[in-house]
């Protein structure tokens, strides 16, 4: 458990660890020591340590071991001093007093070790985090620990009085016991981020001339010549030199099948080679590759705070104060009325059952594995709160091009206005083609060859939502290619052949970009465009979470219709990016909370302006701004899974929150008005930990909303869903 904010992360769990609460003194002896957020992350570390004095690991566990079969011991000599009372065995005479003396004797001699070898390291913990200027419940607990062996010790010696040897080595061994616990849920709620970080390797095989060696990866600089063997991952991103082989990017894009990779092509840090030595030229050192920014983008996710981690840092602010007035005040009346042992007893059980471990992980615990889940499902959160404002969305909006159609196109076919050569519309919109990233932009350089060489374009500029246009020497006017409605704006006439071919295809429904210069378009290209195969699933898988769905494209009027009949959505059609913004804003008006899914590049603006953006494709730049959440696969279906597991992990966390308040509150209460003992408030107190790390794992497991739908909803795969059209694949010259 943390008391307070953080400043410095723990060197076992990650957490941060709590800040001064008064002092704020830095500690020069400690400022290269190891940080830990709690005892159980420090005994954990302990335990599982691979450094450091041999054998060191081994006695942290015996040490626990050990407790616990002491205080068995313990326990069964109590339970024979207690048959003392039941049975009204008079202890003050005779055989019967020096059988009592010789267990209370016993219970000293056996519970001394426990306080040693559980006490002494909780005592150390506490005081150093005094030192620190941090006040924890464990130097409170201890405190009262020590006031009952002492209360104890003395009653041995006197010979008369209560013991409570049994209540401190029970209190002991349940906290040592339930910080472990602890710990050891947020490592397990963490395991993505620990795998990613051990995918590459520490030294790789670098080219130095003819010659190979062995340099650590800290070393690796760019264009460094790197050398990687079959089954061996990328240790940073880069483009292929020598040799060809077949890629495994699942971990970074989610592509289930393996991609071939030939000298050129760019690779991504962290990918598997699976069956091809070849070299690498390095375009990015490791600390700044993919996956390294990957990584660093689920580590600043989990030290974002949510709405409910500031509401429970808020309530733990004040909690140990309270709890410790409630405890002193418990300690004088019941000392005061029934003696000053059961006022220390129901004092210890105010401060045991209280203990904020439950509070403290309500929503971290579960924004870590709800984090961890996502990133293993491909779905990448930047922050707590963007889980939090995604499970309140109201209304979705898709993007069209690229989103829910594929990332590849064909050309079906090329019109000219019959007076233009072909040659010259095909290498005009090659050249302005490579200006831009648009789908139809990267398919025309695909589809089309040109034997005439491309001349350079002086200047070219990007028109957003329209197209892009260029200036060659020699030529005044721009030449465009792009929508009809860049044609217009421009004042380019249609030829009346042109007008004819761009009804019939808007009436086909099918996706056209146009090429015009000297004030006339000279050309109209028609495009396969393909839906992704699951976008019927996503769209269905939506509809089960009761959003209200819309589809927003720049298309015309006819290609919207097609969609929308194809899928049973409306469709916004003919949109610049003002007015999908204008349209984003509406519906947060009217209908609530909006999330938008687009490519994060061209649909920018729109993504800044919902409640949620939703970037896709971004397995290779996960570091776009405009984006709260990024899919790093194209698979539509994980955004209703990553609705449904916002909502999943919002109702853990109020779940998780409400468990620990009501426990506290009833706890404490039943412990002031000495109605629980303080054995059974120890072991409420580490129930109430496993309860709210129960509860929290369950996000781990936490099933696709896809995978429950029925199957009764109309469905258009069968195989990959093409638009009507007369398809004509391949280069068209």
């Amino acid at each position: 458990m943390t008391d307070g904010a953080s400043t410095t992360d723990c060197d076992y769990c990650g957490l941060p660890v709590p800040r001064a609460w008064f002092g704020s003194r830095a500690v020069d002896e400690e400022s290269l020591q190891p940080r830990y957020c709690c005892y159980g992350c420090q005994f954990a570390s302990r335990v599982t340590q691979e450094s450091g004095e041999e054998g060191a690991a081994r006695w942290t566990l015996t040490r626990l071991g050990l407790a616990i079969f002491l205080t068995m011991n313990v326990m069964v000599f109590t339970m024979t001093l207690w048959s003392f009372d039941v049975y009204g065995v008079d202890q003050s005479t005779g055989t019967s007093a020096s059988l009592a003396g010789l267990l209370r004797s016993l219970c000293l001699l056996l519970s001394a070790p426990v306080l040693l070898l559980l006490g002494q390291p909780i005592i150390i913990s506490a005081l150093q985090a005094l030192k620190r200027g941090v006040l924890s419940t464990d130097i409170l607990v201890m405190a009262g620990v020590i006031a009952a062996f002492v209360y104890s010790v003395v009653s041995v010696i006197r010979g008369a009085g209560q013991t409570y040897f049994e209540v401190g080595c029970m209190v002991l061994v349940m906290m040592t016991l339930g910080r472990w616990l602890e710990a050891t849920s947020r490592i397990r709620a963490t395991e993505t981020l620990d795998e990613l970080e051990q995918l590459l390797p520490d030294v790789v095989t670098a080219e130095r001339g003819d010659d190979l060696c062995e340099i650590p990866i800290e070393e690796v600089v760019v264009s460094d010549l790197l050398r990687v063997q079959p089954g061996e991952r990328f240790p940073t991103d880069g483009q292929l030199e020598k040799g060809s082989a077949s890629v495994d990017e699942q971990l970074v894009t989610g592509e289930s099948w393996p991609v071939t990779k030939h000298p050129g092509d760019s690779i991504i840090g962290g990918t598997l080679n699976l069956d091809a030595q070849v070299t690498l030229r390095v375009t990015e050192r490791p600390s700044g590759g993919t996956l390294s920014r990957l990584i660093a983008a689920v580590q600043e996710a989990r030290q974002s705070q949510g709405i409910h981690q500031r509401l429970a840092d808020r309530m733990a602010s004040w909690f140990l104060p309270v709890v410790a007035m409630i405890a002193t005040a418990t300690f004088l009346g019941h000392g005061l009325n029934s003696g000053w042992g059961a006022g220390l007893m129901a004092a210890m059980s105010v401060l045991l059952v209280a203990c904020p471990c439950a509070l403290g992980l309500a929503t971290p615990l579960a924004a870590w594995c709800s984090l961890d889940h996502a990133a293993r499902k491909q779905v990448l959160f930047r922050s707590g709160e963007a889980i939090e404002k995604l499970s309140v969305v109201k209304a979705v909006r898709f993007d069209k091009t690229g989103t829910l159609t594929s990332d590849v196109a064909h050309i079906a076919r090329v019109h000219t206005d019959g007076h233009t050569d072909r040659t010259e519309v095909i290498t005009r919109a090659r050249s302005l083609a490579a200006t831009s990233t648009h789908i139809f932009a990267r398919t025309i350089l695909n589809d089309t060859e040109s034997p005439v060489a491309a001349s350079d374009i002086l200047k070219s500029r990007s028109l957003p939502g329209l197209g892009v246009e260029g200036c060659w020497d020699g030529e005044r006017a721009p030449t465009l290619l792009g929508s009809e409605k860049l044609m217009l704006l421009h004042g380019m006439e249609i030829p009346h052949v042109l007008r004819s071919v761009l009804d019939q295809e808007e009436t086909a429904g099918n996706a056209v970009t146009l090429i015009g210069w000297d004030v006339a378009v000279r050309g109209v290209f028609v495009f396969n465009e393909v839906l992704r195969e699951d976008a019927d699933d996503a769209i269905a898988g939506c509809r089960a979470l009761s959003l209200d769905i819309a589809i927003l494209t720049g298309d015309h009027e006819g290609r919207g219709r097609q969609i929308s009949s194809l899928l049973n959505v409306p469709v916004h059609a003919g949109l610049l990016p003002d007015g999908k913004l204008s349209l984003i804003r509406e519906t947060h008006q009217t209908v609530g909370d909006v999330a938008m899914i687009g490519d994060g590049i061209n649909d920018a603006p729109a993504l800044a302006a919902a409640d949620v953006g939703i970037a896709m494709r971004s397995g290779a730049d996960v570091s776009r701004d405009s984006a709260d959440i990024c899919l790093l696969s194209n698979d539509l279906c994980r955004i209703p899974w990553a609705i449904d597991h916002a909502r999943q992990t919002v109702r853990i966390i109020r779940q998780n929150l409400g468990w620990a308040i009501g426990y506290n509150s009833l706890g404490i209460a039943l412990a002031a008005f000495g109605w629980l003992h303080p054995i059974i408030a120890a072991a409420l107190m580490l129930v109430s930990s496993v309860v709210v790390i129960a509860n929290s794992l369950r996000l781990q497991s936490h099933e696709n909303t896809s995978q429950r739908i029925s199957g009764d909803s109309a469905t258009i795969r069968n195989g990959n869903t093409a638009f009507p059209s007369t398809s004509s694949q391949g280069a068209v010259s």
